[in-house]
């Protein structure tokens, strides 16, 4: 379980995470721009032999801590056999008992899976593989809106995994996706009870975003949808905050719910600048200072690397400028906010009091935010506004 505190303090170099990109899906959904393929079955083989490797191999980019954390991600993580996410498990285990100089586990092991891969044999095996955490995707409960966005899966199926799950994990996070083509806000809001009704542990709820180069986008841009007016969109994210409240959920960062002592520990490395190490195709890596790595996002190419070959794709080193506004954008996501101790201890007492000066003349203007002075942070309705605010400050 995670103390609010890990926002709090600069405890960054306490914490460390591994990050594994499963590319593989039976079918890509509309509205996701996240690098996926086809052929689970020709690539799975090679991809787990070169996944192993790749760990092995960059094991020194990670960086010795307290806390470690992993989340095997994708694409859909749950096509691949139960064996295949046990040795991911063990490989990514070694590395950091090696790292740590003895016995140490990781805090939490998460996966993401799809409603209709899960089956009580396959819910049993990732548990017995070391997984603590599970993610599943449901985005909603309408059928029809499940076709609409390439869902693989039904409403009954997403309750019937829940069920099953619920059996086998104590740590349950589901994802939502709310401002859908055709969505009203009564219908968000039985989708939202009913999920809610489930008790997860954690709850992940997005707007729909409409990413280049996506099928969903495309879409629109032909006129064959329309999208959801802001107004609405705005009134959904409100009855979710309100409803999660009043279910004794916390919202501890922008899209992020959970019952008390059940945040997200491996995201919440991101948003306070901990190291992560990514591996597998177009995986993304940082060293918790200034360096960001990535994979490249091709498994063809990626299957080719080894020996002294384990070169990023790409590599993009940060300035005290970027580290600065990459720190604000974090921070303010999250429930805590920024922390003007240590923003000063990085960036100086001149940088603070700037920041001070602009985040005044924000509250004068009648702009939703909190400033103490200990912190910098946005109100409950400065949330929906958190762009708009973030780009002043910056």
């Amino acid at each position: 379980m995670i103390s609010k505190d890990r926002m709090e303090t600069n405890r960054k170099e306490e914490w460390a995470g591994i990050y594994v990109h499963v590319p593989f899906c039976r079918r890509k959904c509309i509205y996701c721009d996240f690098y996926s393929i086809g052929g689970v079955e020709k690539w799975r083989d090679a991809y787990l032999r070169q996944l192993v490797a790749e760990l092995l191999h960059r094991q020194d980019e990670l960086p010795q801590a307290l806390n470690y954390t992993l989340y095997i991600g994708g694409g859909t993580p749950s096509l691949l056999p139960s064996d295949g996410i046990r040795k991911i498990v063990e490989t990514a285990r070694e590395l950091i008992r090696e790292k740590a100089n003895g016995e140490v586990d990781f805090l939490e092991i998460t996966m993401e899976v799809n409603p209709d891969d899960v089956s009580e044999e396959k819910a049993r095996h990732w548990a017995e593989s070391g997984i603590t955490r599970i993610s599943m995707g449901v985005q909603t409960l309408d059928n029809d809106q499940l076709r609409l966005l390439g869902r693989r899966h039904t409403a009954a199926q997403a309750l019937e995994a829940c069920g099953v799950l619920k059996r086998y994990f104590s740590n349950i996070s589901l994802d939502l996706i709310f401002g859908l083509p055709g969505q009203t806000v009564e219908s968000f809001e039985s989708t939202l009870n009913r999920i809610l009704d489930l008790r997860p542990q954690h709850l992940s709820a997005y707007s729909l975003m409409y990413e280049e180069r996506t099928a969903l986008t495309r879409m629109r841009d032909r006129g064959d949808i329309n999208a959801t007016a802001d107004p609405d969109c705005v009134a959904m994210f409100e009855l979710l905050n309100r409803t999660t409240r009043q279910r004794g959920y916390e919202r501890y960062e922008l899209s992020n719910y959970s019952l008390p002592g059940y945040r997200s520990q491996h995201n919440s490395n991101y948003w306070i600048g901990a190291p992560y190490l990514g591996v597998g195709p177009s995986a993304h890596s940082y060293d918790g200072r200034r360096c960001r790595r990535y994979n490249p996002a091709d498994i063809r190419r990626w299957l080719t690397a080894g020996g002294d070959k384990w070169t990023a794709e790409g590599e993009e080193i940060l300035n005290d400028e970027e580290l600065r506004e990459e720190m604000i954008m974090t921070r303010l996501r999250c429930q805590e906010g920024l922390n003007l101790e240590e923003y000063s201890r990085r960036f100086g007492e001149k940088a603070r009091r700037t920041l001070e000066r602009k985040a005044e003349r924000l509250l004068s203007a009648g702009r939703l935010c909190r400033l103490t002075t200990d912190s910098l942070a946005l109100t409950d309705e400065g949330v929906m506004i958190s762009d708009e605010i973030i780009v002043e400050l910056l």
